[in-house]
């Protein structure tokens, strides 16, 4: 089973592409440390929008989705970001 999630992200607090760099690195660091695919899509040129898309395997729909819940806890965590769209699709091979 594999879950593909698409974010449409503000980043509020960043005054340059450095500080937009540097907050999405730090992100994606983390979330790989749980074994999740990341990758900035769309918005390169703007400050304070990214578009992030992530991509997890499991073994079931379960723990897919209970993956799924434990990333959205943390990204809920970070005060340097918003969520303002969370788009997610499950596909089972």
């Amino acid at each position: 089973m594999f879950c593909a999630v698409r974010l449409e992200l503000e980043l509020p607090f960043a005054s340059s592409l450095k500080d937009k760099r540097q907050t999405l690195r730090s992100m994606k660091d983390r979330l790989r440390r749980k074994n999740v695919s990341v990758v900035e899509s769309d918005h390169h040129d703007l400050w304070q929008r990214a578009t992030v898309e992530l991509a997890l395997a499991a073994v079931s729909r379960g723990a897919a989705v209970e993956k799924r819940e434990e990333i959205r806890r943390q990204l809920l965590n970070y005060e340097e970001l918003v969520i303002l769209d969370w788009r997610e699709e499950f596909v089972k091979l």
